[in-house]
């Protein structure tokens, strides 16, 4: 018996010998290579819940499609969730944490350009490449060498439709809503110069608080007083639905503008009637015939029954934009996703086909479209 113990006992010290062998010969990082490792980050709490939760929708499907493919080169890919609650504050806490984590090598996100520009520094010096998927501010065109975004930049967006109201439309007076953020300030300076520049002139200008404000009847009146020929609604679909369906209210019906941020089912849902005729631009459509589109529409359609939102789309590029990246240099380290995306080229997304500049902004087409009969649809003078 005790023969048979110490036989025993030495097999197994040979097998533990031989595992930490193989441990000390084979690298930790060929373990972890076997996966590939992203952050995510949007608000899927509050104010831009609705958005932040479609945003990390549009992720997932991003991950489980090249991971169903195979992955990256093998490797499947893992994402790291978080909610930054649209908080500056938040948003830095969890670019501490995704930079503190040596395993995420990239980052899709977030939302709000508040949060961005919070979470920038950290992830510069970090060296983390991050990708954001709803910031729009000019600030971030300067935010450092390691920030990227497949959104537009709010100089681009704002200057188009001043032209389209201006130049296009002939409405020379333009009355300017913002809610009172980096997005929202962003645009207002965007339509002052742009505005002017096409021939027209800004005749009211006026803020609320994102979030907070619930009754526009004193911005309503004052704007209403001015005459505007259009409105340019600075901000996104929920607040400007209560805008304008307070404004059909007060007797305010020049016609309302805006930017992508207000291309939303919710816009409908919670706008009614009040929205009929709202114009602003899309990058996503769910009707455009592009394999890529449909490619997420089926995908989103089989995971929720749904058509997806902007948000959806736009947190989808962002996330395969990393994705690519990575795939493009076989990447095992945060510099080499660097250089994936600084080497991109043209990539074609969900949003259409999109190059990231010298400076990370991204370029890529616009398209207009107009409530009508209670649904979005293409704009057609």
């Amino acid at each position: 018996m005790t023969k048979r113990f110490v036989s025993a006992f030495g097999i197994i010290a040979v097998i533990v010998m031989m595992v930490t062998f193989v441990d000390a010969v084979v690298p930790s990082s060929v373990h972890a290579a076997e996966t590939v490792k992203i952050g995510w980050y949007g608000p899927t709490s509050g104010s831009n819940a609705q958005d932040g939760q479609d945003g990390r929708l549009g992720a997932e499907i991003a991950r489980d499609l090249v991971n169903a493919e195979g992955g990256i080169n093998g490797r499947q890919v893992e994402i790291a969730f978080a909610d930054d609650k649209g908080d500056p504050k938040e948003g830095a806490s969890i670019a501490t944490k995704f930079a503190s984590d040596k395993d995420i090598i990239g980052v899709a996100g977030p939302f709000n350009s508040s949060v961005m520009l919070a979470a920038a520094p950290i992830y510069n010096r970090a060296k983390l490449p991050n990708v954001g998927w709803g910031v729009s501010s000019p600030l971030i065109t300067t935010a450092g060498d390691y920030i990227y975004r497949v959104q537009f930049t709010d100089s681009l967006g704002g200057d188009f439709v001043a032209k389209w109201m201006v130049e296009e439309e002939g409405f020379k007076k333009v009355a300017v809503v913002y809610e009172n953020t980096d997005y929202g300030v962003g645009l207002l300076e965007v339509m002052r110069k742009s505005v002017l520049a096409y021939g027209g002139e800004i005749v009211a200008e006026a803020s609320y608080m994102q979030g907070q404000t619930k009754d526009f009847s004193s911005i309503i009146t004052s704007v209403k007083n001015a005459a505007p020929d259009a409105i340019f609604m600075g901000s996104v679909y929920n607040e400007t639905a209560l805008f304008c369906v307070q404004a059909r209210d007060l007797g305010l019906t020049a016609p309302v503008f805006g930017t992508d941020g207000l291309f939303s089912d919710g816009l409908l849902d919670l706008g009614g009637a009040a929205v009929e005729g709202l114009r602003c631009f899309c990058v996503f459509f769910h009707e455009f015939d592009s394999p890529s589109v449909q490619k997420l529409v089926k995908a989103y359609g089989e995971k929720t029954g749904k058509i997806p939102s902007t948000w959806v789309a736009l947190s989808y590029d962002a996330t395969m934009a990393v994705i690519e990246a990575i795939r493009k240099t076989d990447a095992r380290s945060r510099e080499d996703v660097k250089k994936g995306l600084d080497n991109l080229g043209v990539f074609e997304g969900a949003t259409g086909k999109m190059q990231f500049d010298e400076n990370g902004d991204v370029l890529k087409d616009f398209s207009k479209i107009i409530v009508k009969d209670g649904k979005f649809i293409p704009y057609k003078k």
